[in-house]
């Protein structure tokens, strides 16, 4: 009898290093669009030929009447990669209708979807998003405006957003996606300006304390208007970091303020801080078509709020927990906080600045407004506070080396090894004492061991002078020159050091790559000041020869002075 050959169970193959990223990365950025409320639609694999153009899409997400076309890649050059398919796209964005018909043909999923939303192929709008673990360079985004780069910090920033207060994100990333209230849904068919009115009170003029020509009233808002209209300038979000000062929304507060709102069943009795737009109408409510005027006033008015329904209209000072808790979420929650959404049950105080007045102007107001209210109940952290500095008084030394810091993370030798946002990875170095105790020192105006000293610059002397007309080219001039000097020389430090000491781990004694050692070498630039012996990096590296050799690890925590000292002595005294 013939011998039956056994039947040989074929081995799984693991997946490779680069193919597990593969999967983490498209299940974190799915995960953000199922949670914000996008519906995805299956297209990889699926090839199409658009306007002479062939390829094919990683991923595509769908919300009512936007499109999202999602693009990812993984340790590979970005630069091909992008350049590929930017043909491609290019047609895409300038012909969205065609491109929607065309794909309604080619993808049965896709054309179920559409038909059942009911929007004609015009109104759709497609938005390309672009993910790359890598990061992007500077020069890639500016050559891809039409791109969104969703990475590093900025991906994970809406990540954890979305996981906080799910649905209700999608404002934000509206926001992202420069889409306007009327963009989106039903609000598309809507031609007619719509405004949302509240009853409340104004303040007569005289009573607020607050500058000539401002309006203060108080009002009750329902949460699902405040979840749509408001914006609030979050710190470490994904816009300009130099207009932000706001911490991040906590999961855990809101969670817990979501069981208070539905165990308890009440409402959050102290009020609401918000500036509202310029646009806002103060109606007389017994006078229909007649505007109160806070100046004319002699005591507190009966008024209609009547604000512009839009996004991004009121920027929330103080409150932004209790406006989110009632977000749209999925938890247990969710049945009993959607019952009380709608209902105008939160004090609302709104703050409407004079025409006057500007953006950076109604910035510098937010902040301050923001920092008396929290620096009195508590003491704000020294990272917050350098960046409301930022706003506040640009011009002051400590925010000058928040600014030194943020370029220092972005060219250079520590370009993406620092810690400059709350979403970056945890074991990039942190920045808050480089900033107070190794940067403000160096930079200050005044001093003969501070960069202003060397700085050649024939007019720095206006960079002193008082009130808000201080050249903003000049202080732009005054940080990339602070810049530049100190990379001068930490190009140096780690070419004297060797690569292997260039590494973000702390768990060799001699690594460079800390705060107590970064600043030791600023404490070793201002004596290189202080001495005249400011050089190029070139120079550097020669007097920094066996560097490597140095016993950074026996310098702890606050000893950079120490460390600065004993650099400058043993390599160019």
């Amino acid at each position: 009898m013939p011998k039956h050959k056994k039947h040989l169970k074929k081995k799984k193959i693991a997946p490779t290093a680069q193919q597990i990223e593969q999967r983490k990365q498209k299940n974190s950025v799915r995960g953000v669009f199922r949670r914000i409320g996008f519906e995805r639609v299956r297209v990889d694999g699926t090839q199409f030929t658009f306007m002479n153009r062939t390829g094919e899409i990683d991923d595509l997400f769908i919300y009512e009447n936007i499109v999202i076309l999602c693009e990812y890649t993984v340790g590979q050059s970005t630069t091909g990669h992008i350049t590929k398919k930017k043909l491609l796209y290019d047609l895409i964005l300038a012909n969205p209708d065609a491109w929607v018909k065309l794909f309604k043909a080619k993808h049965q999923k896709f054309e179920s979807i559409v038909a059942q939303k009911n929007y004609l192929p015009d109104q759709y709008k497609i938005r390309i998003v672009y993910v790359s673990s890598l990061g992007v360079s500077d020069e890639i985004e500016s050559a891809c405006p039409e791109f969104y780069f969703m990475d590093g910090a900025r991906f994970r920033y809406f990540e954890s957003l979305s996981k906080t207060i799910h649905r209700s994100a999608r404002f934000e990333l509206f926001k992202y996606f420069k889409l306007g209230f009327k963009d989106v849904g039903s609000e598309v068919n809507n031609t007619s300006e719509v405004s949302k009115t509240f009853p409340g009170y104004v303040l007569p003029e005289n009573f607020s304390s607050f500058p000539a020509h401002f309006k203060v009233v108080s009002f009750y808002a329902d949460p699902a208007t405040l979840l749509q209209m408001s914006y609030v300038l979050r710190r470490d979000s994904w816009l300009d970091k130099e207009g932000l000062y706001q911490r991040i929304l906590l999961r855990s507060k809101i969670r817990n303020m979501r069981r208070y709102l539905t165990t308890d069943k009440r409402v959050f009795v102290n009020n609401i801080i918000v500036t509202l737009p310029k646009e806002t109408k103060l109606n007389d409510p017994e006078h229909h078509g007649v505007n109160l005027d806070p100046k004319t006033l002699t005591k507190v008015a009966n008024v209609m709020v009547s604000i512009p329904h839009r996004t991004d209209t009121v920027g929330i000072v103080d409150g932004q927990h209790r406006i989110y808790c009632y977000h749209e979420g999925s938890d247990k929650f969710e049945g009993g906080i959607s019952k009380i959404r709608g209902r105008q049950n939160l004090l609302v105080t709104g703050i409407i600045f004079p025409d006057s007045y500007s953006e950076a102007n109604k910035r510098k107001f937010e902040a301050k407004l923001f920092l008396e209210i929290n620096d009195t109940q508590a003491r704000a952290k020294s990272d917050l506070k350098q960046s409301i500095e930022l706003i506040l008084n640009p011009h002051s030394t400590i925010a000058i080396a928040k600014a030194i810091i943020q370029r220092l993370s972005e060219t250079g030798p520590l370009k993406g090894l620092l810690q400059t946002n709350y979403f970056d990875p945890p074991e990039l170095i942190k920045t808050t004492s480089i900033v107070s105790y190794g940067l403000k020192p160096l930079v200050k105006l005044d001093g003969n061991d501070s960069l202003f000293h060397v700085w050649g610059e024939t007019k720095k002397g206006l960079l002193k002078t008082s009130g808000d007309s201080k050249d903003p080219t000049l202080l732009s001039s005054y940080i990339e020159f602070c810049a530049t000097t100190i990379n001068d020389l930490l190009i140096a430090a780690k070419l004297a050091s060797g690569a292997d000491k260039w590494k973000l781990d702390p768990s060799k004694k001699n690594h460079v790559l800390s705060p107590t050692v970064l600043n030791g070498f600023l404490v070793c630039l201002r004596l290189l000041i202080s001495n005249g012996k400011v050089q190029s990096a070139k120079s550097y590296e020669k007097r920094l020869n066996g560097l490597s050799g140095f016993s950074f690890g026996s310098y702890k925590s606050s000893h950079w002075r120490l460390l600065g000292d004993a650099l400058f002595k043993k390599y160019f005294a």
